[in-house]
């Protein structure tokens, strides 16, 4: 698409390019391809919220279940600055981790059925916590330490 545009009287016609309709068409593609995967949209994912409790050890406690869907359920975990164990459980035939960012503690790979646990150390902040296997699909959460 050009449109023409005179530059002063007598000066001469300049084709200059108007590409916004293709690059609005452009955009909304974009928009629509990202973050997709299996999972869908992240923005069609349901925000589940949990807080952590606090065991007969002193120490809290949530367990996080990952699905075939690529996400975790809560996905975002309430808990107090200190101590907390965080129990990866695995429910479809797709197997997980849940590593806590930036500390880099990992699960490791956790299949059908399966558990494990990991324990953090936390002060006040906001942590991710993702799917090594699945982060391009969006399969994170947050810890929210107040």
């Amino acid at each position: 698409m050009f449109s023409s545009r005179r530059h002063g009287a007598a000066g001469p016609l300049v084709a200059v390019a108007v590409p916004v309709a293709s690059a609005l068409l452009s955009v909304l593609a974009v928009g629509a391809c990202s973050g997709g995967g299996p999972a869908g949209d992240p923005s069609e994912s349901p925000t589940t919220m949990a807080s952590a409790t606090v065991g007969a050890n002193g120490m809290q406690e949530i367990t996080v279940t990952g699905d075939d869907q690529l996400r975790y359920e809560p996905s975002v975990i309430k808990a107090k600055p200190g101590k907390l164990r965080i129990t990866l459980r695995t429910t479809g035939g797709t197997p997980h981790d849940l590593e806590v960012r930036p500390v880099k503690i990992n699960t490791g790979l956790v299949s059908k059925d399966q558990e494990r646990s990991i324990e953090v150390t936390l002060s006040r902040g906001r942590y991710d916590f993702v799917c090594t296997f699945h982060l391009t699909s969006n399969m994170v959460g947050v810890i929210d330490v107040s």
